[in-house]
């Protein structure tokens, strides 16, 4: 199966603390802060029963039958785990990918190796399934193949990158395929 890895932003809400995904960023290949104790400086009040899910994540269900799905986050690994259990979303995900894992913030290149070692494949067989461009340009120009959710931005031709508008959406072009109806009865059982 193919490994899809989606950035938990692309599941929830987390708008409210962009804030902290840009520091995350931007800490990628300098020193390393544990994410419990940066989020404590950065949010002070960082309450996880806040953010809710995009009505479309559901639609994690239709699409972990056809990949292994990985979310990465720059959040601690429990608070992201306890907001998958919180929403049932627990269920359609293989793990969960964050900074306690390497010492290493989201999108560095330590990173990107712990996510091919934890899906056995190799970057360019992956999926990475995000609603920012940073991560996404980032992304295609390593070789993954980089899906754009929740964002109708024009990119230049030479940024390979899927534009798409939902879970819904991608789920729907993952489920198209053609069955031979004239292939006997094994045909008959795949419909």
């Amino acid at each position: 199966m193919i490994p899809y890895v989606i950035d938990l932003d692309a599941i929830f809400d987390l708008s409210s603390i962009e804030i902290y995904r840009l520091l995350t960023s931007s800490l990628s290949n300098v020193r390393y802060y544990p994410p419990k104790d940066l989020l404590k400086t950065v949010i002070n009040d960082f309450d996880i029963s806040k953010f809710k899910p995009f009505p479309d994540s559901q639609y994690l269900e239709e699409l972990n039958y056809r990949a292994r799905i990985y979310v990465i986050t720059n959040l601690p690994k429990i608070e992201a785990k306890l907001l998958l259990v919180r929403y049932n979303l627990d269920a359609f995900i293989q793990d969960v990918i964050s900074p306690e894992d390497i010492n290493r913030y989201f999108p560095s290149k330590e990173v990107l190796v712990l996510i091919s070692r934890k899906t056995n494949s190799p970057l360019g067989s992956i999926t990475f399934i995000t609603p920012h461009i940073d991560y996404a340009i980032l992304t295609s120009n390593l070789g993954m193949r980089t899906i754009l959710i929740r964002n109708s931005i024009s990119l230049p031709r030479d940024i390979r990158v899927e534009i798409r508008k939902s879970l819904v959406e991608l789920a729907e072009i993952t489920a198209q395929h053609k069955i031979d109806s004239e292939a006997g009865d094994s045909a008959l059982r795949c419909q």
